[in-house]
C-alpha cells in the first residue's frame, strides 16, 4: 500500500543529508591533512607539531567512523 509522504519530511531528509555529507567530507579532509602534515613535520624534526597533526588526524578519523556507525544504526533502527 502506498503511503503519503509530506513535503516537509522530504525537505528534512534532503537538508540533513547535505549537511551530513559536507561534514563527513570535511572530517575526512582533516584526516588527510593531519596525516600529511604529521609526516612532513616528523621528517623536519618537529616532534610536537607531528604529534599535534597526528592527534588531529586521529580525532577526525574517529569522527568519520562515528558518523558511519550512527548512519548505519539509524538506517537499521525501527521506527
Amino acid at each position: 500500500m502506498l503511503g503519503v509522504v509530506k513535503a516537509g519530511d522530504i525537505v528534512e531528509v534532503v537538508w540533513v543529508s547535505l549537511v551530513a555529507g559536507v561534514l563527513v567530507c570535511f572530517a575526512y579532509a582533516l584526516v588527510v591533512l593531519g596525516t600529511a602534515r604529521s609526516a612532513e613535520a616528523r621528517r623536519s624534526g618537529k616532534g610536537a607539531a607531528a604529534v599535534a597533526f597526528g592527534a588531529l588526524a586521529a580525532i577526525a578519523l574517529a569522527a568519520c567512523a562515528g558518523a558511519v556507525v550512527f548512519g548505519v544504526q539509524t538506517m537499521l533502527s525501527k521506527g
